[in-house]
């Protein structure tokens, strides 16, 4: 049994090379597109890969963005995967608080074959904006120190999505879709992941601007993609009584993606436990898990091939103008 991680990474030098010292602890590989970065992601990876082979570099091109886009990736490299292997979607923001071996061995039975994430959901604060907008926390000093170090809240949303799956010859993944068919049998645990897409201003002024171009060529991706003015997602925090509250509506940012602004605000100490998450809305009801349990070891591989197979057709690239102001 072997893990394969599918990278998408796009400006992210402000967190890569702690994200890839952290699944080098456990991946067998990672295979990389870059979507175009203009800071010194790629090169990052150019020189994580001179140094570890399980680093596979694949692409460096302005595609565009969508959810389906790890097909691609996934049928240029599936000749590596073995029947039993573990193939995941990785994203340089997040970290696997229990490693993926460790989490199949302990929490995931034999007949499971699908693993959706739990996650911690850290964010920035009104106050730590200040912080960085004052000079009392000097950003380039700041982004030396460890993710988890700089970023401490974090919410609990009342949010699944599938994060690896077990492969199998027979696997179809056309590039319309974000996951195979048929992917696995769901496991019942999830996977706690602590996810760092908000770090400081700048990485998330670059962020939102890139969504926001994204969009507007109808990118195939959530709906919290559709905001602009990345403050708006910053969580605004009371000094004086520590309650925090959402600044967007329910139809902008965050909140409009379902479950992801769900929780209390909560503070970690890097090193002391995090509450465990518990609940089980990503599994089927009744009597349909009970039929999936049937199919999955039994006739998966026979359904298989009356769906539409992958070919790991290439994305399109974003047009110039678009590239110009990004």
């Amino acid at each position: 049994m072997r893990f394969h991680g599918l990278m998408v990474v796009r400006d992210e030098d402000d967190i890569l090379p702690q994200c890839l010292a952290h699944l080098l602890g456990w991946v067998d590989a990672v295979y990389i597109l870059d979507l175009g970065s203009k800071d010194l992601t790629w090169d990052i990876v150019q020189d994580a890969a001179a140094k570890d082979k399980r680093v596979v570099p694949f692409k460096s091109q302005p595609y565009r963005f969508d959810d389906s886009i790890r097909s691609y990736i996934f049928h240029s490299f599936r000749s590596r995967f073995h029947d039993g292997d573990w193939v995941l979607r990785l994203d340089a923001d997040e970290f696997y608080h229990i490693p993926p071996p460790q989490f199949i061995a302990e929490r995931v039975l034999p007949h499971e074959s699908l693993v959706h994430l739990a996650w911690y959901y850290f964010r920035l604060t009104s106050e730590e904006v200040g912080d960085y907008e004052r000079g009392t926390v000097p950003l380039n000093m700041d982004r030396q120190r460890p993710i988890e170090q700089r970023r401490r809240w974090y919410k609990i949303p009342d949010y699944a999505e599938p994060r690896m799956f077990k492969y199998r010859s027979s696997i179809r993944w056309p590039a319309s879709r974000s996951l195979p068919f048929n992917a696995g049998f769901a496991a019942r645990e999830r996977i706690p992941i602590r996810h760092y897409p908000h770090r400081d201003p700048e990485q998330m002024q670059k962020r939102y601007r890139l969504r926001a171009a994204m969009m507007e060529l109808q990118a195939d991706a959530g709906p919290h993609w559709r905001l602009k003015d990345w403050s708006k997602d910053v969580l605004q925090v009371d000094g004086r009584t520590g309650t925090a509250a959402e600044q967007t509506s329910a139809s902008e940012g965050l909140s409009a993606a379902e479950g992801h602004t769900a929780g209390d605000l909560l503070f970690w100490n890097a090193g002391t436990p995090l509450p465990p998450i518990t609940g089980t809305k990503h599994l089927s009801k009744g009597g349909r898990r009970t039929v999936q349990r049937v199919i999955y070891p039994h006739l998966v591989r026979w359904l298989d091939p009356c769906r539409q197979a992958g070919t790991g057709r290439e994305p399109l690239l974003l047009p110039a103008e678009i590239q110009a102001r990004l």
